[in-house]
């Protein structure tokens, strides 16, 4: 392998989540990018710089930096958000570049059907326990809306429309794990809507400059949520308190967090701080939650549905079309540790996995 792609693949290495060595990394890496693009990029902070702090550290022009970062930039290698006051430039990790920029837009071209291939090859490689062998999980499960027992105990963070209510721009995109399964002719089409993942915020706003998503209003954000929710999809929203950024609606044949699951036998999507609660003597035994349930914690017995509670995501998925309101979810008696913030959350997973970032 050339030596820029080995400079890039080790800089890649020390942020979270690692690149496990695999006959099939140097392909994908070859793949996605340019040796020139590599030893570029393997220079690039993952914070957030500046236009003139990074024309400051490569000692060129302002421009000329700009010149060479704003096309890795509309690759999704790179991420550039504009304020009123400056250009800011960081590095995306592994995830961003390999997972999930390369499939938003829904091409169907020659080098993205490659990536797609790749990129499942590798996720059974080895990529697939960055996401379910430890404790901090990119994703967690955001209940369904209106399916928790007492909703005024809710805190805004888990609450999706509570979420919603502090944003302002909105876009939606392809979904990149359904569009990577799609595309690869080994692995069976997923039936679900694919355009359906949502973002907000300074990720939105990036993605529809670069054509990555379109945008759209809050209405329509809503009616996507309820579509998915109808659809037994999972909400997964980005694992903070504050300042998330996406909500994947995740099926369990596809998403790579529950895939971790259900492939690996590793927990990859955080639960919810509530869990499923059965009132059996109301149960008419349709087994409608049983087939909805993305991680098959459910049985049907005699006495009605029995659940696998180390199983349950709290995600409301069975809650939502329970045809007798049989089902409510409550409060988990320990509560979940979700990270503050996206800073937090990258100094956890780092340091889970032995490495030391700020």
């Amino acid at each position: 392998m050339a030596s820029e792609y080995q400079r890039f693949i080790d800089h890649l290495a020390a942020w979270a989540p690692r690149l496990p060595d695999s006959k099939v990394l140097a392909e994908l890496i070859q793949t996605r990018l340019s040796p020139a693009e590599a030893g570029f990029l393997a220079q690039v902070p993952f914070l957030p710089h500046t236009i003139e702090q990074l024309a400051e550290k490569f000692g060129v022009p302002p421009a000329e930096v700009a010149a060479r970062l704003d096309p890795l930039a509309e690759k999704g290698l790179v991420f550039r958000h504009q304020s009123a006051q400056t250009v800011r430039y960081a590095l995306n990790d592994s995830l961003f570049d390999f997972y999930r920029s390369p499939f938003w837009a829904g091409a169907k071209d020659e080098q993205t059907s490659k990536l797609a291939v790749l990129a499942n090859r590798y996720f059974d490689d080895g990529y697939g326990r960055e996401f379910g062998a430890y404790p901090t999980m990119g994703l967690r499960a955001i209940p369904v809306h209106r399916t928790v027992k007492d909703p005024r105990q809710v805190m805004p963070y888990e609450d999706i429309i509570a979420v919603l209510d502090q944003e302002d721009l909105f876009c939606t995109s392809t979904c990149p794990c359904r569009h990577r399964k799609n595309l690869d002719p080994d692995t069976p089409d997923c039936e679900h809507e694919t355009f359906n993942c949502l973002h907000f915020g300074r990720l939105a706003g990036y993605m529809v400059k670069q054509d990555m998503g379109q945008k759209i209003t809050r209405q329509e954000t809503l009616d996507i949520i309820e579509q998915a929710a109808n659809a037994g999809l999972v909400h997964g929203v980005s694992n903070t308190k504050f300042g998330m950024d996406t909500i994947c609606n995740c099926c369990s044949c596809c998403c790579m967090f529950l895939e971790s699951y259900h492939v690996l036998g590793l927990h990859g999507h955080q639960p919810s701080n509530y869990i499923l609660a059965i009132e059996t003597g109301s149960c008419a035994g349709c087994e409608t939650c049983v087939e909805r349930c993305p991680m098959k914690a459910l049985t049907m017995t005699e006495d009605g549905p029995r659940l696998a509670a180390e199983r349950c995501l709290g995600c409301g998925v069975c809650v939502h079309t329970c045809p007798t309101a049989s089902l409510i979810l409550a409060p988990r008696e320990a509560e979940q540790d979700f990270c503050e913030n996206f800073r937090d959350m990258a100094g956890r997973m780092a340091g889970e996995r032995g490495l030391k970032l700020f």
